[in-house]
């Protein structure tokens, strides 16, 4: 079950907490701000159910508080920044804002991350370049301890969630595109486990290899996998994953077998639209892009063709008047975490 909560008191806390726990003001207050915006959007996977995650990952000494940040500038258009194994969305809006840089200077840029703690919801960072007038891509992949997601065709899993997200200036709200390229992220699993509901069919297979819907059956013991993205078509999911795996570890000069590599690999490719046309005249085709995609007659079953992004724009407006739903089991994790950490929590 979920309850509604003001999304500023929620990021109040979230910043609280993380200070509590040994973090920086600046970097508790990003990090707890792309949380609450990620609830804010509609993606509670990525959202205040990480709060409590998170908060272990400073205990455990995995996130690891004022990580230094550096920048290897590798040629005229490409760097790779070092986290410094700090906050995930932290690092995250750092590559973003040199590859705008960068993309303003040369046109265009690649960034690689190493170090690099989970950074939630990836159309956050991509957004930022689109809300500057730049085209945004970025891929995302996941260590070895996370590759629950199973090749085509196998049933141990070899990859991450793998997302892919993009994001384009429009006249309005910028396309934002966001997805794993397995069926479904992990995080959608756990949030049907708390709240005590199976998941949709093709999401999963337990250990055995056999479909299920019960996300206890996934993560066991012994634990089971998510499925590529595509069905009976996954090997195109599986081909899309592999590309990330490529890019954030090959790519970066990593081993994506290497035990010791923990977090996300990001690769992020910003293009500055005006060196091709005038920034207006990209504005006003995507515009009529947007429009003629729009206008294809509903199928039956839909009430209109919506782009990528707009769905998670009105989701944001409602919810920021409405409030963010937070479910049980992760509110009663924050309030244990509270009170291990002496502060107050007067939520719910």
């Amino acid at each position: 079950m979920s309850r509604l909560f003001p999304a500023s008191e929620i990021a109040n806390i979230g910043t609280k907490l993380f200070v509590a726990a040994g973090a920086g003001e600046t970097e508790s207050r990003i990090a707890s701000e792309s949380l609450i915006t990620s609830s804010l959007m509609g993606h509670d996977s990525h959202g205040v159910l990480r709060i409590p995650e998170y908060l272990g990952f400073l205990a455990n000494g995995f996130i690891v508080p004022r990580g230094e940040l550096t920048v290897d500038r590798t040629s005229p258009t490409t760097a790779v920044v070092d986290c410094g194994r700090g906050f995930g969305a932290v690092g995250a809006r750092h590559s973003i804002e040199v590859g705008v840089a960068i993309a303003r200077e040369q046109k265009t840029a690649c960034i690689t991350t190493r170090r690099c703690n989970h950074v939630g919801r990836l159309g956050a960072w991509v957004q930022i370049a689109a809300d500057q007038g730049l085209l945004a891509l970025a891929t995302c992949n996941s260590p070895i301890y996370g590759h629950d997601v199973l090749p085509f065709g196998g049933r141990d899993g070899r990859l991450g969630t793998n997302p892919i997200a993009y994001a384009v200036p429009t006249g309005g709200d910028p396309i934002v595109a966001d997805f794993s390229t397995s069926v479904a992220p992990e995080g959608k699993i756990r949030f049907a486990r708390n709240e005590g509901r199976p998941v949709h069919d093709g999401w999963i297979l337990d250990a055995n290899g056999q479909p299920t819907n019960d996300p206890n059956a996934f993560y066991g013991p012994p634990r089971g996998g998510i499925l590529p993205l595509g069905g009976s078509a996954g090997h195109k999911g599986f081909a899309l994953s592999l590309l990330v795996e490529i890019l954030g570890s090959a790519l970066a000069g990593i081993s994506s077998q290497d035990k010791e590599v923990f977090g996300n690999g990001v690769c992020f490719i910003v293009i500055d639209p005006s060196a091709f046309c005038p920034l207006a005249e990209f504005r006003r085709l995507m515009d009529e892009t947007v429009a003629y995609m729009k206008s294809s007659r509903p199928a039956p079953g839909f009430e209109e063709v919506l782009v990528p992004g707009e769905l998670e724009f009105r989701t944001l407006r409602k919810r920021e008047r409405d409030g963010i739903p937070i479910d049980d089991a992760t509110l009663t994790e924050m309030r244990d975490q509270a009170e291990r950490l002496r502060v107050e929590f007067n939520v719910g």
